[in-house]
């Protein structure tokens, strides 16, 4: 597992996740991820895209609907 950081695009408190290739739709780059914040203040799901190797390169507020029409993985911060 990778770890990961960004910022929650609601409240911009630092957030960091563990993410793996297998959470990730390989097929589309960038590819969505959604990013449960569980966080009391907050507690809201985002999503966000990763490259080939990871990195997350941008972020949206809400949940976004798959191209591909896969189920997007949600993964809960830490």
């Amino acid at each position: 597992m990778t770890t990961r950081y960004n910022y929650c695009p609601y409240c911009n408190k630092r957030i960091v996740f563990k993410i793996e290739k297998e959470d990730i739709d390989q097929s589309l780059y960038p590819a969505p991820v959604y990013i449960l914040h569980k966080d009391e203040s907050c507690n809201k799901t985002s999503t966000f895209y990763v490259d080939s190797l990871l990195r997350v390169s941008y972020k949206e507020l809400g949940k976004k609907k798959s191209i591909t029409g896969r189920d997007i993985k949600t993964i809960e911060t830490i």
